[in-house]
């Protein structure tokens, strides 16, 4: 019985070691129905949300998870915020709970509407 309960106790520690963690964000953006690309993937249009996930590599193995977001709408300049992964394993706190972007309306959309 102990053996089991060891074994059993060795599987659930090693699963939440190296499974990966995952964060749930809001990507808004003021004008909405932006498109967001992240990492250079199109992930759909603002209002979302995106889960991003943290994911663990074994050592020698040392890939970074950095997120390179970009908001673009017709007639705005698009905006990019850049997330660099932080140092400690398996977290994915520096990227924020809430992602806003402020379109700013082209320069030659400005002349035009004066």
């Amino acid at each position: 019985m102990n053996t089991i309960v060891r074994l059993l106790f060795t599987v659930i520690v090693f699963g939440m070691v190296c499974s990966c963690t995952s964060k749930l964000v809001r990507i808004d953006s003021k004008p909405a129905f932006a498109d967001i690309r992240i990492n250079s993937e199109l992930a759909g249009k603002t209002p979302m949300y995106y889960r991003f996930y943290d994911k663990w590599y074994p050592w020698p193995m040392k890939k970074t998870d950095d997120y390179i977001i970009q908001a673009q709408l017709p007639g705005y300049e698009p905006e990019v915020q850049i997330f660099h992964e932080s140092p400690e394993l398996l977290d994915i706190s520096y990227v924020p709970d809430a992602i806003s972007f402020k379109m700013h309306p082209l320069a030659n959309e400005k002349i035009a509407e004066e």
